[in-house]
C-alpha cells in the first residue's frame, strides 16, 4: 500500500473511532510503529487537530469539533454505493482502489447504521456469455484498458479480426462497452485512421504506451443507426422461453403451433449466427435476401461433414 492511501485510511480510522493505539494501526497496515508515528506527523502537518493519549488505553483521535458529519449520505445511500461498486467488481473485477474505497464507506456507516442498513445483494456468477476462464481473462484485458482510458495513453493491441488474421493496431482507447453480451473498446486506430470497436476477446496482446493522445470528441464519430429493414422469423413454439431472452412481448406473436418473430434489423451477419443456434427450428419468412443467406448457411453446415 503506498503511503498516501494508507495516510487517508487513517483519517478515516481517525473519523470513525474515539481512540486507536499504534499497535492497532501498524498491525492493521503492515508497518512499525515508527511508520505510524511518521504518518501521524504528515497528518497533523495537514493540519488535522490530533489528540495523543498516553498509558494503556492510549493511542490517537481527532478533536471532536473537527470530526466531519457522517450524516452528509444516509445509511441507505451509502449501501446503494457500495452496491454499485459490487456490481462494478461483478463486471470488471477488483479495479484500482475499489476496496479501498467500499471500507471508507462502510467505516463511515458506523455501526448503529450497520445494522439497520438494506440488505440488498447482488450475485455474478457469469456476467457476460463467456466460459469463466475466458471472464477472467477479459478482466484482466478490462483493467489494463480501464488504466489507459483514465491517463488518455495509447495502446498497442494484438488484434484477431472476423477473417482470423492477427493484425498489430496502436488504438486511442476512448470508452469501454459491454454490447449483446460482450465487451467492445471504441477506439482510434491510427493505422485505419478511423474509429472502430474491437471485441475485447479478440485482443490477443494489449501494452500500454507511454505516449498520451489528444481527445477528440468521438461521440461525434459514432456511425449513425440505420433504420434496419423488416424482417419476419418463425420458431418452434417450444422455443416461446428461449426467445424471450431476446424479444419483446410486442414483438412475438404466439400462435397453435409456432411463434412468429417481427423484428427491425440492420445488421444481417450478426443475425445469421444468431438464427443457426436454432438448427432446424427456425425458417426466415422475409426478406427473400436473408432467406436465402440462411439457406447457404445452412448448406456449408450440411457440407462439412461430407468432406472427411
Amino acid at each position: 500500500m503506498k503511503k498516501i492511501e494508507r495516510i487517508l485510511a487513517i483519517i478515516v480510522l481517525l473519523l470513525d473511532n474515539e481512540i486507536i493505539s499504534t499497535a492497532q494501526l501498524a498491525q492493521r497496515f503492515e508497518v512499525t510503529k515508527r511508520t505510524i508515528f511518521r504518518d501521524i506527523e504528515t497528518i497533523e502537518l495537514a493540519g488535522f487537530p490530533i489528540i495523543s493519549h498516553s498509558g494503556r488505553n492510549g493511542g490517537f483521535s481527532l478533536v471532536h469539533s473537527f470530526k466531519l458529519r457522517t450524516h452528509t449520505y444516509s445509511g441507505e445511500e451509502k449501501q446503494e454505493l457500495i452496491n454499485a461498486l459490487n456490481v462494478s467488481e461483478g463486471l470488471f473485477g477488483v479495479m484500482d482502489q475499489q476496496n479501498m474505497i467500499k471500507e471508507k464507506i462502510e467505516l463511515l456507516q458506523g455501526a448503529t447504521e450497520k445494522s439497520q442498513q438494506v440488505k440488498t445483494r447482488f450475485s455474478f456468477q457469469s456476467p457476460t456469455m463467456h466460459r469463466p476462464e475466458i471472464e477472467a481473462e477479459t478482466k484482466e484485458k478490462i483493467n489494463c484498458i480501464n488504466l489507459a482510458l483514465k491517463q488518455n495513453k495509447k495502446l498497442l493491441i494484438d488484434y484477431v479480426d472476423n477473417k482470423g488474421d492477427h493484425t498489430k493496431r496502436m488504438i486511442h482507447p476512448y470508452e469501454l462497452m459491454l454490447m449483446n453480451g460482450s465487451w467492445y473498446i471504441y477506439s482510434y486506430c491510427e493505422a485505419r485512421k478511423a474509429y472502430r470497436y474491437f471485441k475485447v476477446t479478440r485482443i490477443r496482446q494489449l501494452t500500454i504506451q507511454q505516449t498520451t493522445f489528444e481527445t477528440a470528441d468521438y461521440m461525434n464519430q459514432k456511425p449513425a443507426e440505420a433504420n434496419g429493414e423488416l424482417v419476419q422469423l418463425r420458431f418452434r413454439k417450444e422455443d416461446l422461453g428461449k426467445l424471450y431472452d431476446y424479444y419483446t412481448d410486442d414483438e412475438i406473436q404466439v400462435m397453435d403451433t409456432y411463434v412468429e418473430v417481427t423484428i427491425y434489423a440492420n445488421q444481417q451477419k450478426t443475425l445469421l449466427p444468431f438464427l443457426l443456434m436454432f438448427g432446424n427450428g427456425v425458417n426466415v419468412i422475409s426478406p427473400i435476401d436473408l432467406q436465402e443467406k440462411h439457406k447457404q448457411e445452412i448448406l456449408k453446415l450440411a457440407e462439412t461433414y461430407r468432406k472427411e
